[in-house]
């Protein structure tokens, strides 16, 4: 637990440009914020690069920190900010989005995972009842059942090749959302 006046005197130290501060709030909060970008980017390199990304970002800004701030607050937007960032860019890829898909499947599940997996998954469901019913019904037979495209297209009657172009459309709209 950090002494009142503490936090005041590392910001002060950051400030002044004192690199030993920097090393004392790295060894602090590095783990946290690890820890936050996974749970937002179900990714370990990632979250090991965003780390990196945070510190920098807050030594560079350090000239316009507030003495009287909360370590912990400044370094939580810069993580969130700059997790989201990263989702947003590897929205803009499939191969990014399978893999982000991927890793929410495979997180183990801690309460604190539970209550974010439930958030997440009442957003992307809110998104797919925007869907029309067809691409729909084709992406929750892919994603929550796993059927491949030749199954799907054998229960519902079409081809593979609409089947895939539903589900390129749908991603198309979940990228587009995130």
């Amino acid at each position: 637990m950090m002494r009142p006046n503490e936090n005041f005197e590392l910001l002060q130290g950051i400030i002044s440009d004192e690199e030993s501060a920097l090393n004392i709030i790295y060894k602090r909060y590095s783990k946290r914020v690890y820890n936050l970008s996974l749970y937002l980017l179900k990714d370990t390199g990632w979250s090991e690069d965003i780390v990196q990304e945070v510190f920098i970002k807050f030594w560079n800004s350090r000239k316009r920190l507030d003495p009287n701030g909360d370590i912990w607050t400044l370094l939580y937007v810069i993580t969130k900010r700059t997790s989201l960032n990263k989702l947003r860019d590897v929205g803009k890829s499939k191969a990014g989005i399978e893999k982000v898909w991927a890793n929410i499947s495979n997180t183990s599940e801690t309460v604190y995972e539970v209550f974010l997996a439930k958030e997440l998954s009442s957003q992307l469901g809110a998104l797919l009842e925007h869907l029309p019913a067809r691409q729909k019904e084709i992406f929750c037979l892919s994603r929550d059942h796993g059927f491949t495209y030749k199954q799907i297209a054998n229960q519902l009657g079409v081809s593979p090749n609409t089947v895939r172009n539903h589900l390129v459309q749908t991603l198309k709209r979940i990228r587009k959302y995130i």
